[in-house]
């Protein structure tokens, strides 16, 4: 990338004028737009100025390629709870510049849902606890319940509220277009069971299995079987899931996260703890962190403290992660149940 783009990422990232820039530099705004057109370059005796204008280095000024600002980004999305009102802006000004560019587009879009959904996120924290007070000064009104419950990503009882029909919609057409695509199937057939509509999930299953072999579609043949209160037929099935692939990991998480949902949490917690040692390394911290709530719903704190201390080790050792939100949501974590 040319000096002039960079330099007008840098001016629209500081959200200034390039008479304003001009100015600083004391040269004619026609200057700066040349730059940016790429029709002229500044005097190499203006280098430092704008480095030091924009709080960079020269270097900076021409290595800060696409690559360098999407990547800085994601890691901020990663390893930031609550992102200030600077880092917005230059999250938004730096995707908005490349969400069209041929080379950078799919992972500008990318980021620029998941800036949406982390700014939402944070929002909703917010939400919940304005919700929490004012149900503590008024609990008998329902919008103040409703709104926590909204702030909670909870469920309404509400069918025309509570129901996936866009989303189904959305991967019927998807699979359309993509039909050797399995996550297409699952996303619509997980949105499909939730909504009841079982007759449609077991044909849209059928079509998966053309496309994919593998556990899934016994596992989703059980949780369509579970959702129309086969329970005994379901559980079968997500045992004989483990049994035909045994030394898969992920069948054996799977299969807790199963258990679970029946509440056998002893089982589930056998299964997790079998996932985890298959599991190869770097190991991923789910079945820990599902432990953990396991233990904190049976009341043993001191179990779920562990376990949260058990995924402060794993970042670290496994994945190089010692600080940053990764981290320091579990730290909350422990304090919150060392507190209660």
């Amino acid at each position: 990338m040319k000096i002039g783009n960079k330099i007008k990422q840098l001016r629209l990232n500081k959200g200034i004028t390039q008479d304003k820039l001009a100015s600083h530099l004391n040269i004619s705004p026609q200057a700066i737009s040349k730059w940016e057109q790429g029709t002229s370059t500044p005097d190499i005796a203006l280098l430092p100025d704008i480095s030091s204008y924009f709080g960079v280095t020269i270097d900076d000024l021409f290595t800060l390629s696409g690559h360098v600002h999407l990547d800085r980004i994601e890691n901020m999305l990663e390893s930031q709870k609550d992102l200030n009102p600077e880092d917005i802006n230059y999250a938004k000004t730096q995707l908005e510049f490349y969400i069209n560019d041929k080379d950078h587009a799919a992972k500008a879009n990318e980021l620029m849902a998941e800036l949406h959904n982390h700014i939402a996120s944070t929002h909703h924290t917010l939400a919940y606890e304005f919700a929490l007070k004012a149900i503590e000064l008024k609990p008998d009104h329902k919008m103040n319940h409703v709104m926590l419950v909204e702030a909670s990503n909870g469920r309404f009882t509400d069918w025309n509220y509570a129901n996936h029909s866009k989303l189904i919609r959305f991967y019927y057409d998807f699979i359309k277009k993509n039909p050797d695509d399995r996550r297409g199937y699952q996303y619509l057939l997980d949105h499909l069971i939730i909504d009841g509509r079982l007759d449609e999930a077991n044909q849209v299953l059928v079509k998966l299995s053309v496309v994919y072999e593998g556990f899934i579609i016994d596992w989703y043949k059980g949780r369509i079987q579970k959702a129309g209160g086969q329970h005994e037929l379901a559980l079968e099935t997500f045992r004989n899931m483990v049994k035909n692939d045994p030394d898969n990991w992920l069948t054996h998480s799977t299969l807790g996260d199963e258990y679970a949902r029946f509440n056998d949490y002893k089982s589930a917690i056998e299964s997790m703890l079998k996932s985890d040692q298959l599991q190869p390394k770097p190991k991923y911290i789910d079945n820990f962190e599902s432990i953990s709530h396991i233990h904190e719903i049976n009341g043993n704190k001191a179990a779920a403290i562990e376990y949260q201390h058990k995924i402060i080790q794993r970042l670290k050792e496994d994945w190089s992660i010692s600080f940053g939100e990764l981290v320091d949501k579990h730290q909350r974590e422990i304090q919150r149940l060392s507190e209660n």
